[in-house]
């Protein structure tokens, strides 16, 4: 009786669709084709890393990009969302000058930062290399992928310039297609040449050519739109930024890679190699997720200026639950046959299967809450955001420092999903607090919304 019941409300909110939610499953539709695509390139480019270099030098590549993602997410400063918010509001209102204006500002300053910390990893590579990680091979992999830092924030930022533009097939090749395809034709001779270095150099020429072709498609759609750009305030962006850069560097720095860099320092590259190769494949579950903030981002930011909060629940709870139907075979697959699916990366991986299925919770939470991260970002929330990020941190680097010594790569999975979940279980609370929104699938009510 439970379940027929719970078959009987997903077919009633499956029947019960608007044209402007069709709309958005349109958009979502040609996401999910695009991020599949990416998700398969990016799947694929991880098993040819650990089947090229093994366990122990794909250590050493995780490693080094964690070391670079880390730099870039210092780099953009907390601009991802902010220059898409803006853009997005420019030209929502035709202010096209704005449009330019915040565009050239939020690249300029995270261009001049990248460039900056790119140069002291280039400088300091065999000191991070010998007193952080205690592996003086990680250090050419360091030199070779420092200018990753720059290529890699210009391509993130101009891929969200574009969906807020609503460009959202043009941003998606950038962030999601180029660079693995990239990749994935040059990373052979590379690897052959280089060693596990040559990994680096692909990650480099891979975000460099996805950051050129989004300068392009950036300059196509702005050449309809000739008015001169305006002087953006800086205090504006800085005030929505800051709270950002700290949401920032906490779920995409210190999250994915504070369990990496520990076990860099107290296990083996071999384990940090396995957690590396885990983590990519446990993004499978919440991709669908992904793909669907690519397209409520901006209808979000634009129901919030017009104070339509009703039509936010009820998209965001709609969403939600495509979202959790659509991963769930991937979550059953990685928890049943997380052994064969890390297999694929080579034998020295298959002991990883554990590990996945951990990770694979956290990713599941994270798609079952929903768009609540995007709705507070539209929203202008984003102390809400900062606050739950600096508690999921906390919670991660206890668990951590807890559990890696002993645990090795099982303990930095568990560390690592619980911090997730309370990153999303926050959120939600604070959606509800803020704007009476249930992001959560087959709920019905919303405090400030209405019934639907």
């Amino acid at each position: 009786m439970v379940i027929a019941h719970f078959v009987t409300r997903i077919r009633n909110r499956l029947s019960d669709i608007d044209g402007q939610t069709r709309s958005l499953l349109q958009g979502a539709s040609l996401a999910f084709l695009l991020r599949g695509i990416g998700a398969g390139l990016a799947f694929l480019l991880s098993v040819v890393v650990g089947r090229l270099l093994g366990a122990e030098g794909t250590g050493l590549y995780f490693t080094a990009l964690s070391v670079v993602s880390i730099g870039s997410v210092v780099a953009r400063v907390g601009l991802d969302n902010t220059v898409l918010r803006f853009v997005a509001a420019g030209a929502a209102n035709d202010d096209w000058g704005q449009v330019r204006g915040v565009f050239r500002l939020s690249l300029g300053l995270s261009a001049c930062i990248a460039l900056g910390l790119g140069a002291l990893v280039l400088l300091f590579a065999p000191i991070l290399s010998d007193r952080m990680f205690g592996n003086p091979d990680l250090a050419t992999s360091l030199r070779l992928m420092a200018l990753g830092i720059l290529s890699f924030s210009m391509m993130t930022l101009l891929a969200e310039s574009l969906k807020g533009l609503q460009r959202v097939r043009n941003s998606m090749l950038v962030s999601g297609i180029l660079y693995p395809l990239t990749a994935l034709i040059v990373i052979w001779p590379l690897v052959r040449m280089f060693g596990p270095g040559g990994a680096g150099v692909s990650f480099v020429l891979g975000t460099g050519v996805s950051a050129m072709v989004g300068w392009w498609f950036w300059y196509r759609a702005m050449a309809t739109h000739p008015t001169p750009a305006t002087p953006f305030p800086r205090n504006v962006l800085w005030a929505s930024c800051r709270p950002l850069w700290v949401m920032a560097l906490v779920n995409r720095a210190i999250l994915p890679w504070a369990p990496l860099f520990l076990l860099g320092f107290y296990a083996s590259a071999a384990e940090a190699g396995i957690f590396g190769a885990a983590t990519r494949v446990a993004l499978l579950v919440s991709f669908f997720l992904l793909a669907v903030n690519t397209v409520l981002a901006p209808r979000f930011a634009a129901l919030h200026q017009q104070g339509k909060v009703h039509a936010i629940a009820r998209l965001s709870r709609r969403f939600a639950l495509f979202v959790t139907v659509a991963a769930s075979p991937f979550f059953l697959m990685f928890i049943f046959a997380g052994d064969w699916v890390m297999g694929l990366f080579g034998p020295d991986f298959a002991a990883g299967g554990k590990v996945l299925a951990i990770l694979a919770v956290g990713q599941l939470i994270n798609a079952l809450t929903g768009p609540v991260g995007v709705i507070l970002m539209m929203g202008g929330q984003e102390k809400d955001l900062q606050t739950g990020s600096l508690v999921a941190v906390a919670t991660l680097l206890i668990l951590a420092f807890l559990l890696v010594p002993t645990m090795n790569a099982a303990g930095a999975a568990i560390a690592s999903a619980t911090a997730s979940i309370v990153t999303s279980v926050l959120a939600t609370v604070f959606v509800w607090k803020r704007f009476g929104v249930i992001a959560l699938p087959l709920v019905p009510t919303s405090r400030k919304a209405g019934a639907e």
